[in-house]
């Protein structure tokens, strides 16, 4: 899944993202783009569980289309 997160800044934030989605489910792969704010998620849970992680991390990250 890809998501938009127009408040990822800097390498903190996308570190913050990783910790958060890496919580929830390990194996997950996590692939971040900050200057185009884009979070790339390839996991198993369904993304409604990974968005809430990533919410509870302090983002508001919205589906891509």
């Amino acid at each position: 899944m890809e998501l938009d997160v127009p408040d990822m800044t800097c390498g903190g934030c996308a570190n913050a993202i990783t910790r958060a989605v890496g919580g929830l489910d390990p194996a997950a792969k996590v692939d971040i783009e900050v200057s185009t704010k884009i979070v790339k998620v390839a996991s198993a849970l369904p993304p409604a569980q990974l968005i809430e992680a990533i919410e509870a991390a302090g983002f508001h990250p919205s589906m891509r289309h």
